[in-house]
């Protein structure tokens, strides 16, 4: 377990999928990496890297106003 700055709770390695809703209503489901989860809150937290990968897909999702709200996202990890 961690201890992270932003919300004083301990995090833990979640095996699961991380499904979220943004602001704007896009549901954005991450799966196939390695996910902190809050034990308490549930706040999860994402590698850098796969932050980035959510951002670039979420700017691409609102550029198209016809696009569908929901967001698969598989990162598979390379060797």
């Amino acid at each position: 377990m961690q201890e992270h700055s932003h919300c004083h709770h301990r995090f833990a390695d979640f095996g699961g999928p991380a499904v979220f809703q943004t602001e704007d209503g896009i549901e954005v489901n991450v799966s196939g990496t390695a996910i902190q989860k809050c034990t308490t809150c549930g706040h999860v937290d994402f590698p850098v890297d796969t932050r980035e990968v959510i951002e670039s897909s979420l700017k691409e999702n609102r550029k198209n106003p016809n696009a569908v709200k929901q967001i698969y996202i598989n990162l598979v990890e390379t060797f």
